[in-house]
């Protein structure tokens, strides 16, 4: 998977990927800007452009949310609560393997008190 997120700020002529690059009086240009009006946003997914999220199919929004969250979080992604996988054994099947276990421990050490005698 390749995720790649681009910011582009384009001020009279100039272009900048960062707002921290943006000199001073721009700064307070951008900073005005971004609190007056959303920015413009491009997606892209898997070489498809969507002007907004609405028009992102249900299993690409979701993929799209996840990811938009990991860039929010910086990179940490946190894993939800709760068993991650079923058990291996049903507790019907635990308990079959437990007797055959001791079973075969009885044995052993029938087969064992026969040897000493």
């Amino acid at each position: 998977m390749k995720i790649n997120v681009k910011t582009r700020i384009r001020y009279n002529g100039q272009e900048y990927s960062d707002p921290n690059q943006l000199p001073p009086d721009v700064r307070a240009a951008y900073d005005k800007a971004m609190a007056e009006e959303l920015p413009r946003k491009k997606i892209v997914v898997n070489g498809r452009e969507f002007a907004d999220e609405n028009e992102i199919p249900e299993d690409v929004r979701r993929l799209y949310g996840d990811v938009m969250s990991v860039i929010e979080n910086n990179g940490e992604v946190t894993l939800p609560c709760g068993s991650l996988s079923a058990p291996v054994f049903t507790k019907r099947q635990r308990q079959l393997v437990m007797l055959v276990v001791g079973g075969l421990i009885l044995v052993g050490l029938l087969v064992v008190t026969k040897a000493i005698n």
